[in-house]
């Protein structure tokens, strides 16, 4: 019965009129050093999921005008070089021809990286805590 209640909450979530947006780029956001991302968009906001060469992430974005340049949000992933045990970075974008519109993208964001010494291959050691910057840019579909 609790996942009928779920599945019926996400239903009439996503059911209020939005589109589809792809987008390629590199960043975090982007699941790493290359990846695609997949969304669903509507006038002032955005919720989106990433895959890249290394790593995945998932985010919202939302913006304060109609069709304005600027977007604020979050992103949470993980990618093998400098996060391999998780990331999450508060995030601006500047959308050059706007939110609502296809074109470049470029942004950064401020957040935390978790990594351990062992890398791509195994846990090895203390998993460190640290502050980071982030650069994505991206092309939006």
């Amino acid at each position: 019965m609790k996942i009928c209640i779920i599945a019926l909450s996400f239903v009439s979530f996503f059911s209020s009129a939005g589109e589809y947006e792809t987008a390629v780029g590199l960043g975090h956001q982007y699941g790493g050093v290359l990846g695609a991302q997949f969304s669903y968009k509507t006038e002032s906001s955005k919720y989106y999921g990433s895959v890249g060469l290394i790593g995945v992430a998932a985010g919202v974005q939302k913006t304060f005008n109609e069709n304005s340049k600027h977007a604020y949000g979050f992103v949470i992933g993980r990618e093998e070089i400098q996060s391999e045990d998780g990331f999450l970075f508060a995030t601006y974008d500047y959308h050059f021809n706007g939110f609502a519109n296809n074109g470049l993208v470029i942004g950064t964001g401020f957040g935390i990286t978790r990594q351990d010494a062992g890398g791509l291959f195994a846990d090895i050691g203390k998993t460190e805590t640290s502050t980071s910057v982030t650069l994505n840019i991206g092309y939006k579909f």
